[in-house]
């Protein structure tokens, strides 16, 4: 009976366990093993697929991973840095619900945020520091409408800050980007924290790419040469080949995405032919494969080089290897483009004559609220229309950093402007970089009618890349907005000769059918030997003529203090060198009979009129023909020559 009731109890507890297994609804079942979800940091911008390596694994009905679903994904953006909780479900095949959560961290990295613009324009700001653009951000990206792409490759930038690179690291920029109207694009980057400096290269270059109708791919290769707290990524769409000037109808350019990713760099692939090259504007570059070979694998280049540029630019082409285990090796070309000019110390284009060439159209965007407007007018003058003056001179500029001092040496700024109102502005002439002031910044009225300011100064040190500009933002927070000024002329010129004092050296005084040497006292001995100075007075010359500039209705007073072994007659000439040598001053008041040796100063003024005004004026001590007082020609003898000095004596006395 009593192993009865043990039987009868032992099926019971087994019928009750049954019903207990059958029973439905959601449970955490430890029997579904998860994987992959484990906190995970994403970098801010990098796109990924939230169910990418999570795993969910049933003890009994196996891999159960093509069946997880997000439940909830926690508003997670991959733009927004923030935490992020996003959970998981997965239901097997009994109707069980399975749920595990995982932590998301996005943080501020090397990627752009919003780089396939989905979030419209969050992240990205236009600046058009020296051109005139507009953006509309849609489905299909960023489509960028230029109407003025400047004359430099920055004038229209779509930028974002605040990346972070790690010294040593190696970047690499993917953009997409087409354009029906075949202009072109750069990236780089920047650091803010050094006046955005490029970073790209040693030297501000940008790889220029020619866009086509059809979406293209460019890439940018960048290794971090320190920590970098506060990177500007930067899509440059001002000027940079040929086909980016835009008439009349505006261009168009269409970001679809932007992509900043770490790289492997390989070190061990060496390069052969690369050297940087400088260009003149005008010249074809020659094919960039030529002479060039890597020691493992195939050499593309990237880039795109003009023949012609409108100011003073260096572009850079990228020699790169993609290797089979995903590394790349690349080395960097520049191609430093300069425009040609007469004499080092000028403005390029300074008459206008060719538009906007040589001259950068800056509106600072970094700072201030400036707005203006930059128009050739096709008559040898341009306009610049500012309808907003911001708070500083120097917000808005019209400039260029092109021309080279020399120590000592004195020149002369002439410019000719008018406004559509009175306003005032400065002109300013420094170094950039140190941003040394070579002239004293002077601030002018400026009025309806055409005026001519001139300014005056020596050159402290040997100066090179010197900036002459005009600065048309708010000089005093008093100057009205919608001012247009129409320039005609911003050129520095020269009318003194170099080394005037012949000091150390006679150069750059050329001896021209002479000899002649710097004596202990400092003095320039000429010899002559017995019969050598032939009948003209053009026979033998000490000049130079170096771009010197001798302006209509100036007067100028000539100088020269010279001595001679023997009585004789000497001669200090002013000719046209771009006219054929003729005669600026070569009448009776330019020469003096010289007693022996007899310091004597040969002083004279000559006031210029439009008859023989010039851009090249030779200066010259006339050292040829007879000696004159009836002095016997031909006698050896010595000529010493202490200085000869040109001043612009106008409105003096």
């Amino acid at each position: 009976m009593r192993n009865k009731l043990v039987l009868f109890v032992i099926l019971l507890l087994s019928i009750t366990l049954a019903s207990c297994v059958g029973t439905e609804g959601p449970r955490l079942d430890p029997s579904v093993t998860w994987s992959g979800v484990e906190d995970q940091m994403v970098v801010r911008g990098d796109l990924i697929d939230l169910l990418e390596g999570v795993t969910a694994t049933h003890s009994e009905e196996g891999d159960l991973s093509s069946s997880i679903t997000i439940k909830d994904d926690g508003d997670f953006s991959t733009h927004l840095a923030g935490g992020y909780t996003v959970t998981y479900e997965v239901e097997d095949t009994e109707g069980v619900k399975h749920e595990k959560s995982k932590n998301f961290t996005v943080s501020v990295g090397h990627n752009v945020a919003n780089g396939d613009f989905s979030l419209a324009s969050y992240g990205w700001t236009l600046d058009t520091p020296g051109g005139n653009a507009t953006v509309v951000y849609n489905e299909d990206g960023a489509n960028v409408t230029i109407n003025n792409a400047g004359t430099s490759w920055w004038g229209i930038q779509l930028r974002q800050e605040n990346l972070l690179f790690k010294e040593g690291t190696t970047y690499k920029a993917t953009i997409v980007a087409s354009s029906p109207d075949g202009r072109s694009m750069s990236f780089g980057f920047e650091d803010p924290n050094d006046g955005f400096r490029m970073l790209t290269t040693e030297r501000n270059g940008f790889q220029a790419i020619n866009l086509t109708d059809t979406p293209q791919t460019y890439e940018v290769y960048y290794t971090a040469t320190a920590n970098f707290s506060n990177i500007k990524a930067v899509l440059y769409l001002g000027n940079q080949l040929e086909e980016d000037a835009v008439g009349a109808t505006p261009h168009s350019v269409l970001v679809e995405s932007i992509k900043i990713e770490e790289v492997v760099r390989n070190t061990s692939v060496t390069f052969v032919g690369i050297t940087n090259v400088e260009l003149t504007s005008g010249t074809t570059p020659a094919d960039p494969l030529q002479g060039v070979t890597a020691s493992e694998g195939t050499v593309e280049v990237l880039g795109d080089l003009p023949t012609s540029v409108l100011v003073q630019s260096t572009y850079v082409l990228t020699y790169l290897v993609k290797l089979n285990d995903g590394s790349v090796a690349f080395q960097t070309r520049l191609y430093e483009y300069k425009l040609a000019k007469d004499f080092e110390y000028q403005a390029i284009n300074g008459d206008f004559s060719d538009g906007f060439v040589g001259w950068t159209q800056d509106v600072i965007q970094t700072q201030g609220s400036g707005a203006a407007t930059f128009v050739d007018n096709e008559d040898g003058t341009v306009s610049v229309t500012v309808t907003n003056v911001s708070d500083a001179a120097w917000h808005i500029q019209l400039q260029q950093a092109n021309s080279d001092f020399k120590a000592g040496e004195s020149y002369v700024a002439r410019l000719v402007i008018k406004a559509s109102q009175a306003r005032k502005i400065q002109l300013e002439i420094i170094q950039p970089g140190v941003w040394e002031p070579i002239a004293e910044t002077v601030t002018l009225d400026i009025t309806t009618e055409y005026q001519l300011f001139e300014v005056h100064f020596t050159s402290e040190k040997d100066r090179t890349g010197a900036k002459v500009g005009l600065l048309l933002g708010n000089v005093d927070a008093l100057q009205p907005n919608n001012v247009t000024f129409t320039v005609d002329t911003l050129q520095v010129y020269k009318y003194s000769p170099f080394n005037s004092e012949l000091t150390d050296t006679n150069e750059p005084w050329v001896l021209d059918n002479i000899s002649g040497t710097i004596n202990t006292e400092g003095y320039l001995e000429i010899p002559f030997t017995e019969g050598q100075l032939g009948d003209f007075p053009w026979n033998h010359q000490l000049f130079q003529n170096q771009g010197f500039e001798l302006v209509a209705g100036h007067t100028y007073q000539v100088e020269v203090r010279f001595k001679s072994s023997v009585a004789r007659t000497l001669r200090a000439w002013i000719e046209d060198a771009n006219n054929g040598f003729s005669a600026i001053a070569t009448d009776a008041k330019t020469e003096i009979n010289v007693l022996a040796d007899t310091w004597t100063v040969l002083t004279y003024q000559v006031t210029i009129t439009e008859d023989n005004d010039t851009l090249n004026a030779k200066f010259v001590v006339m050292l040829g023909g007879n000696f004159g007082n009836g002095e016997l020609a031909g006698v050896a003898h010595i000529v010493t020559i202490d200085y000869f000095r040109v001043t612009d004596i106008t409105n003096q006395g």
